[in-house]
């Protein structure tokens, strides 16, 4: 009589998926076996060129202010907002600030209706920054209007 194992009927457990040594494999399984170490290799070569690469792209210097400005375009491309970047499309731009405008406006009858009753502060400090944006909008309008 076999031993009954403690795992739920039809699950089988396996401990490795490589076959012990005097296991006899069919084709097609030891086809999957190549490829699944195939994969892993290309899987870490590519790990390690983009790792290569974005050392290759880190420069160091001795003056802190191009430290500084190579962080700050760093940032640019993770996320960060686009009014930091030096070097950014001016009908982009516009957009964005218009979309902000857009979103300042709406949150502002919001508070002004009663249906925001307690905003928070960064609400706030955004309603508040309702003049710059408008500001910056009318000026890349001109600079457009230039073009």
């Amino acid at each position: 009589m076999k031993s009954r194992s403690n795992l739920p009927p039809g699950l089988n457990f396996v401990e490795d998926e490589k076959p012990k040594d005097g296991a006899v494999l069919s084709k097609s399984a030891k086809k999957k076996l190549k490829q699944k170490e195939k994969k892993k290799q290309a899987a870490a070569t590519s790990e390690v060129q983009e790792l290569t690469n974005s050392v290759k792209s880190i420069s160091l210097s001795a003056s802190g202010a191009e430290n500084e400005a190579t962080s700050s375009k760093g940032q640019c491309s993770q996320g960060a907002s686009q009014e930091d970047a030096q070097v950014v499309d001016p009908e982009k731009k516009l957009k964005n600030l218009k979309k902000k405008l857009r979103q300042i406006e709406g949150l502002e009858a919001k508070i002004n209706s009663g249906e925001l009753k307690n905003p928070e502060t960064a609400q706030l400090e955004k309603v508040a920054k309702k003049q710059e944006v408008i500001d910056a909008i009318e000026d890349l309008e001109l600079e457009l209007a230039d073009i």
